[in-house]
């Protein structure tokens, strides 16, 4: 969520019947056929997660992407993964093109340009845009962000009681949400969205072993969290597919990911990583304009891959979302 914590956006088993299925669905009277595949968002999207290394990744985007009001471009730029991403793997199946725009740290104004960087035909006809988005906009009463407030959660004990660490922007986060939303489906009437939620990150049992620093409460306050960003992610998917008339649905992954999250240490396939270690690429902007680019590692370096999908966890995600799909069709 986001944008890897420094601190701290799948081929299923039955890929014969899943072909089957998606062609199915996409000829279906209903719904025209999906001809190309937009992936938008962030680091959900973008596969932020499969590799331990920023540098293994496919990817990072051009150096002057996603500048905002800062002069800091993001803590491994856009971390693209072309091949074992939901988007991209669900275009393959289909024969479809893809278009992979998705950059790890976006946020939800960057979607406007993220839109028009796709290249859109028409009204949308024969496109299907999936994304991530809201993580990184989540603030705290204390304004800290998600990467910082996961942080603050590992190194300092019950987290989940001040009033400072609550979420402030939940309402702030769903107008955007539907200004968004509504402003694709107005330009691309015909075009269908998939809005994907967050996974739970942590999923504890008992206790968590799986994320040093956290305990059982905290790592549910962090869940709720989610949980809490996920139904304003719903709500505004609703009113949005209402407000245009435009095929704009929310593709909830909770059952996908259930018991997968990164506190079950003696899960034998974790689709969350836990804190992980690993090179990072940092970016920044010189006085005159110039982008500098360095790389960070050693055996105390946080990956960007922290709290993120694992490959299994991208393919969980494809899962809902071919589900997602089927299941409008029928």
């Amino acid at each position: 969520m986001f944008r890897a914590a420094t601190a701290v956006a799948c081929t299923i088993a039955a890929v014969g019947t899943l072909s089957t299925t998606a062609q199915a669905s996409s000829t279906d009277s209903t719904q025209p056929a999906i001809q190309r595949v937009v992936t938008l968002g962030d680091s959900y999207s973008s596969g932020s997660g499969i590799h331990r290394n920023a540098s293994s990744y496919d990817d990072h985007g051009p150096a002057t992407h996603s500048f905002g009001h800062s002069t800091r471009l993001g803590s491994s730029a856009c971390q693209r993964e072309l091949d074992e991403t939901p988007g991209p793997r669900f275009a393959e199946q289909l024969d479809a093109e893809s278009v992979f725009v998705a950059c790890a740290g976006a946020v939800i104004r960057e979607i406007p340009a993220q839109v028009r960087a796709a290249g859109i035909r028409g009204d949308g006809d024969g496109t299907l845009i999936t994304m991530t988005i809201g993580g990184n906009d989540l603030r705290t009463e204390r304004d800290e962000n998600w990467p910082d407030a996961l942080l603050r959660c590992i190194t300092t004990a019950n987290c989940d009681k001040p009033p400072q660490n609550q979420m402030a922007n939940f309402d702030e986060i769903r107008r955007d949400l539907i200004r968004t939303y509504v402003a694709i489906g107005d330009q691309y009437p015909d075009v269908m969205v998939r809005a994907l939620a967050y996974p739970r990150l942590m999923q504890s049992d008992r206790w968590c072993e799986g994320v040093l620093g956290i305990s059982r409460n905290e790592a549910d306050f962090i869940d709720e969290q989610v949980d809490l960003l996920n139904r304003e992610i719903e709500t505004a998917t609703n009113i949005a597919r209402v407000r245009t008339g435009a095929d704009i649905r929310y593709v909830s992954v909770i059952d996908e990911f259930d018991n997968h999250g990164a506190c079950r240490f003696w899960q034998r396939d974790r689709y969350v990583n836990d804190a992980v270690f690993g090179d990072s690429l940092r970016r920044s902007k010189l006085e005159d304009g110039t982008i500098r680019e360095h790389w960070t590692d050693g055996p105390i370096n946080v990956s960007t891959a922290s709290f993120h999908p694992s490959s299994s966890g991208y393919d969980a995600y494809l899962d809902a979302l071919q589900g997602s799909l089927t299941a409008t069709a029928g």
